[in-house]
């Protein structure tokens, strides 16, 4: 690539411009009806959606959530190639992890390649399937969970393997909440039969500080079970998704000073059949998704795409909604990943450019302004380039 390589272009939004397909105009949830209550549970206040009241589907902005959007095309050496894994950003780093059979690769925050950390394999500071990493930029350390493991893995920024945390119990899928300045883990697991504990908290040398039992939380041993936790309020949030067994569950807070788990936020199906849904904690809002069960004959099921929802912390408003992206000429977003605390967006070239032509096709309510500065964009990219990258900090 030419100096454009490690070039951030700052996206910033003219105005709240909503779809052609919205008929009123929103900044956010202010219209919509009060879809939940506060329930004290313990010590802690637990918001409890009723599922019935969500009825409007809003089409809400980007910059609800972000207050800017920024571009960074990732470097184009070979070593550096990425592909649309998942994507930690701090201070001065980008984190990628990978998809395809190589390793997690570092960049500087201007996209340039530092390094690839560790390697792919079996061997000693090696790796194949990760479910979950954690990046450290004051101690400098990385920090990567593999599937099925007995031990956590940790690297320096120069991508080289340092010695690994051993666990106190076998993870056959968890997530990872790490305070470097005091050498302590704390990892939340699908306890598996013969797993006593749903959580625990240990140092760095594998000495158990806390744990909490598993208890009711206790699931089939089955990999289509998942946990989710996306980290970014500062609190390690943390629930779990089983696929096959659809039964009350809550997203939890992981206060590992007080060892216990503080239930947060929960939907209430109410008499109705319990659907497959999970759920998603923003600094100020709760989201989720909730998909149909479509029966194809006795033995054979699907699902249908699944309708995204949303309640705000402080009013208890919600309501079923779609996002656009109104940096981008509200590019209509089918997917948005939220991840320590950024919005992130890692994208192949050829697919970016695949959407903009079919959204300036399409999209005739487009402004003079919106289009000429997509239309730029799109005749900016090269296809052979490595990912583009966009991101934004999420707003407090």
């Amino acid at each position: 690539m030419n100096n454009n390589l490690s070039l951030i272009f700052l996206l910033f939004v003219s105005g709240l411009i909503l779809p052609s397909c919205n008929k009123g105009k929103t900044s956010g949830l202010a219209d919509v009806d009060i879809v939940a209550v506060r329930v004290k549970c313990g010590t802690s206040d637990l918001i409890s959606c009723d599922l019935s009241r969500l009825k409007d589907t809003l089409h809400l902005p980007l910059s609800l959530f972000i207050e800017d959007l920024q571009m960074v095309r990732l470097d184009n050496r070979d070593e550096a190639l990425v592909s649309g894994g998942s994507t930690i950003i701090t201070d001065n780093y980008i984190l990628v992890r990978n998809q395809r059979n190589d390793p997690f690769k570092l960049f500087d925050k201007n996209g340039k390649f530092l390094t690839a950390v560790g390697s792919y394999g079996q061997g000693p500071g090696e790796y194949m399937n990760v479910y979950d990493e954690w990046m450290d930029e004051k101690s400098g350390l990385i920090f990567i969970l593999p599937w099925q493991t007995d031990k956590l893995l940790r690297y320096n920024l120069k991508g080289e393997p340092l010695d690994p945390i051993p666990l106190r119990y076998r993870v056959p899928k968890g997530k990872i909440f790490v305070d470097a300045g005091q050498s302590h883990v704390s990892v939340f697991l699908l306890p598996f039969a013969g797993i006593p504990v749903v959580a625990w908290t240990q140092d760095f040398a594998g000495n158990m500080l806390d744990s909490i039992p598993a208890g009711h939380l206790s699931v089939q041993p089955d990999f289509s079970n998942e946990v989710f936790s996306g980290k970014n309020s500062g609190a390690f949030d943390c629930s779990l998704f089983t696929y096959f067994e659809l039964r009350p569950d809550t997203l939890y807070h992981y206060n590992t000073t007080a060892n216990h788990l503080d239930p947060i936020f929960t939907l209430d199906f109410k008499d109705k059949p319990r659907k497959i849904h999970w759920y998603e904690e923003l600094p100020a809002h709760f989201t989720g998704s909730v998909t149909i069960e479509k029966k194809l004959s006795d033995n054979l099921s699907v699902t249908e795409y699944p309708a995204n929802f949303i309640v705000e912390k402080k009013t208890l408003r919600g309501a079923y909604y779609k996002l656009y992206n109104d940096f981008l000429g509200d590019l209509p977003v089918l997917w948005a990943s939220f991840n320590h605390g950024y919005y992130v967006w890692n994208v192949d070239p050829g697919e970016m450019a695949e959407m903009l032509t079919q959204h300036l096709n399409e999209n005739k309510m487009l402004s003079d302004k919106d289009r000429r500065k997509l239309t730029e964009m799109l005749d900016s990219i090269d296809v052979n380039d490595n990912n583009y990258l966009f991101f934004g900090k999420l707003r407090q």
